[in-house]
């Protein structure tokens, strides 16, 4: 039976969901997700101003981009970025991390793992897909283009990053199957991946590779920065964990520069963490 602590997040994915379906059923959806994360103590009200600041800045943004404003859209870019990851980090009152699921050691030697999901950092993927770069793949013929460009790239990451995390001493060869994969995968996917790949790539990364002349410089230049801003938000894993972060964000970020489609970076991102978690030590070596 669902407790109420859920109906936030279903709510969240029926938005999430909504963004590949239509307009009004995610702006709908994600209204009733923020007015029942009130409701059930998700959020307080103090996050309620955070994040109606959040949805105007991303209307200012599109709305400077609309009118060609190059000022109005560094200021309004760099505002919406910076007061998004302070909210995603949770560093604004009102907010919290819902826990899901309660620390677990899912193998011997393994750290504890929980399943934990941050309201604003979706809500922030949802804007971001939602207001800004709506470009999105629709229909299935476009869908295997991408999925065919972004296959190669997809194997490279993927050996890259896990034979990094291994080499480093971060986690060890640990096959594993649990049922809770299930929840695991499906936040993951539609919160973790999406949020983090609508912040870094659907907006960091191509934001910045439309600066300049020199559009290659600029798309290089943009994937690059944008890694490495990636990597040292996973500093709190260490040295050796933010490392393969930046690996992964190169490999996520080429997969969004070659397809132009944020559904090809999720699949990229979610094959890394699906394998880790399925055949190396998760979350990490205790």
């Amino acid at each position: 039976m669902l407790t109420e602590s859920l109906i936030p997040f279903l709510l969240l994915l029926v938005a999430v969901i909504g963004l590949w379906v239509n307009r009004s059923l995610w702006i709908a959806a994600l209204v009733l997700a923020i007015g029942s994360g009130y409701v059930t103590g998700a959020l307080q009200l103090t996050a309620l101003l955070w994040i109606a600041i959040l949805v105007l800045l991303a209307l200012a943004f599109r709305t400077m981009r609309e009118l060609g404003s190059s000022a109005g859209q560094v200021i309004t870019g760099v505002t919406f970025f910076f007061f998004s990851i302070a909210c995603s980090m949770l560093l604004l009152p009102g907010f919290e991390r819902t826990v899901l699921i309660p620390e677990t050691v899912l193998t011997p030697g393994a750290a504890p793992f929980s399943l934990g999901v941050g309201f604003p950092k979706v809500v922030t993927g949802i804007l971001i897909l939602g207001l800004i770069n709506e470009a999105r793949v629709r229909g299935l013929a476009e869908a295997g283009g991408v999925a065919r460009k972004t296959l190669p790239i997809l194997g490279v990451t993927v050996l890259a990053v896990l034979a990094a995390v291994y080499a480093t001493g971060y986690v060890r060869f640990d096959p594993k199957w649990t049922t809770l994969f299930f929840p695991w995968a499906i936040a993951n996917l539609f919160f973790t991946c999406l949020a983090e790949e609508a912040g870094f790539r659907g907006f960091l990364q191509h934001e910045l590779s439309r600066i300049g002349s020199n559009s290659r410089i600029a798309a290089a230049a943009a994937l690059i920065f944008s890694a490495v801003l990636f990597g040292l938000a996973h500093l709190g894993g260490g040295w050796s964990y933010a490392l393969a972060a930046t690996v992964a964000g190169l490999g996520y970020g080429a997969a969004y520069l070659r397809t132009q489609r944020i559904e090809a970076a999720m699949a990229v991102h979610f094959s890394v963490n699906a394998l880790h978690f399925l055949f190396f030590t998760y979350p990490r070596l205790a």
